[in-house]
């Protein structure tokens, strides 16, 4: 309590979420970097040292126990082991078999008898060591690593750092035990501050070890980058994240959860439009740009050109029409122009936005897939897709690739089966879906009672798919249009505008 105390101190991050979640993901991540580095030797200190802090956290006594003024003095010698680290174990080339290690001359921990501050003094003197009875024969006596040392040097002034922050009065047990641990801690013979070949090894193991590797790099953003290394350097991303981050300050309804909320379809009509470009297409030179399609992306979208070269780890662009990369160009490129591939992965989004935020709901998979057929839908009428398919058109070819890469993406169109030399046919509407093996499976089959386009043709086109939709809303979407990801995530947020309604709802 009191203008001094842990509510008053505190109180910027306790009434900040992204304060508070940050903060907890720093002490989440940073014990885990600690106790990962130091090694089994010093499990029992560190275990002992943080649930101390954690009582203190608990019982909002911190500030009895450390003067949290000093706190920024301990975040960047923090911030300076992260960045060593960060730096060396993606490079670190680790020993094939483990190093000779010190052996202490007592079943007991033995402490060295040298202050921190005079580390840089020590002489290895092997007469004294002999006496010490450490072993020190053998060809690898002496192990050069520049990565230890340097790890030492900013572990050691961060452990300086909280001994300076701590209140070291006389009847503070809790705080002198937590200084008498840190300073066990740098002076343990057979730990990470005296023992190389403990040092080293720690370091080697950790440098196979993707998982810390990857907290690692999410400590790294969280307390070692500044505003400039993380912003996304496209235009299009920051004009993207600031209106998603703008909308959220809007008056909207609160979100059900994925159980509760309404289920909605989408649908797009399509008629012969271009589904994925071919090589051909890209690098045809047009009368309009005066150059190739390809060529035109290329410059108007360098920045994602430049990606997704790195991304695929592509050296030589000339290898882009390798048949490795061939689809992926294909993909990127039509993804920037007016295809159906755009607009139809644009759609998707919304069901890998369901997942995610079913992920975050604790579902597990045989639930989240229920889920998904039950309250999102996706449908395509592609008009005219039996005749492309009768006549080997290419785009046929893309529509079930389509269907291959969303599983959850159904096809409708209209099949036209002749039934005699005088002209007279049978009409019939067809959804199709992948069958998960390559193939292409018919759902349904429903006979119509003539040729359903009458007038225009793609209202129409609409008409005969509306029989295989399902859900309670159903958005229509044109083929020139597509979707981001982030505002997908909104989609349950919007469907609850129609539960303000009084009376029933629209159809």
């Amino acid at each position: 309590g009191g203008p001094t105390g842990d509510a008053y101190v505190f109180k910027s991050i306790y009434d900040h979420v992204t304060r508070r979640t940050a903060v907890m993901e720093l002490w989440e991540l940073g014990n885990y970097l600690l106790r990962n580095v130091l090694g089994s030797t010093h499990e029992g200190d560190v275990d002992a040292i943080t649930g101390l802090v954690l009582k203190w956290a608990e019982h909002s006594t911190i500030s009895e126990h450390a003067d949290v003024l000093k706190v920024r003095q301990v975040m960047n010698n923090f911030i300076q082991l992260v960045t060593t680290l960060q730096k060396g174990i993606g490079r670190r080339k680790p020993s094939e078999s483990p190093r000779k290690r010190i052996e202490p001359s007592s079943k007991k921990p033995m402490r060295r008898a040298v202050s921190a501050a005079s580390l840089a003094s020590v002489s290895i003197d092997a007469e004294s060591k002999k006496a010490k009875n450490f072993e020190l024969s053998g060809p690898n006596l002496v192990y050069i690593d520049a990565l230890r040392d340097q790890t030492r040097d900013k572990l050691r002034a961060f452990v300086q750092a909280v001994k300076g922050m701590l209140k070291k009065s006389g009847s503070d047990e809790e705080s002198r035990d937590v200084v008498d641990r840190l300073t066990f801690l740098m002076s343990i013979e057979n730990g990470f501050m005296w023992d190389d070949a403990y040092a080293s090894d720690q370091l080697d193991f950790l440098s196979r070890n993707m998982t810390f590797k990857e907290v690692l790099g999410k400590l790294h953003g969280l307390v070692a980058c500044y505003p400039a290394d993380v912003e996304p350097k496209s235009r299009e991303a920051r004009r993207r994240l600031t209106f998603f981050v703008n909308s959220l300050f809007m008056d909207m309804p609160n979100a059900p959860s994925i159980y509760d909320m309404f289920s909605f379809n989408v649908l797009t009509p399509y008629y012969s439009e271009d589904v994925l470009y071919c090589k051909g297409d890209l690098d045809k030179r047009t009368d309009e740009l005066g150059v190739s399609t390809l060529l035109y992306l290329q410059t108007l979208y360098h920045g994602d050109w430049q990606n997704f070269l790195e991304r695929l780890s592509i050296d030589d662009p000339d290898k882009i029409w390798s048949k490795k990369f061939m689809q992926e160009t294909r993909i990127w490129a039509s993804n920037r122009s007016q295809s159906l591939y755009r607009t139809v992965s644009g759609m998707m989004y919304y069901e890998k936005a369901l997942r995610l935020l079913a992920n975050l709901e604790r579902l597990d998979d045989d639930t989240t897939n229920d889920l998904m057929g039950e309250k999102f839908g996706y449908i395509v009428s592609c008009q005219v897709y039996g005749n492309q398919k009768k006549n080997q058109d290419p785009k046929a070819e893309d529509i079930e690739h389509l269907m291959h890469s969303f599983p959850h993406l159904r096809i409708a169109y209209i099949d036209a089966i002749r039934l005699n030399r005088a002209g007279a046919s049978v009409y019939y509407s067809v959804l199709l879906k992948s069958d998960g093996k390559g193939g292409i499976e018919e759902i349904y089959r429903v006979r119509l009672p003539g040729n359903p386009v009458l007038g225009e043709g793609k209202p129409e086109n609409q008409n005969h798919a509306m029989i295989f939709t399902r859900g309670e809303f159903l958005q229509t979407i044109d083929m020139n249009q597509e979707g981001y990801f982030e505002e997908a995530l909104k989609m349950r947020n919007a469907l609850q505008e129609f539960a303000k309604r009084e009376g029933p709802l629209p159809t």
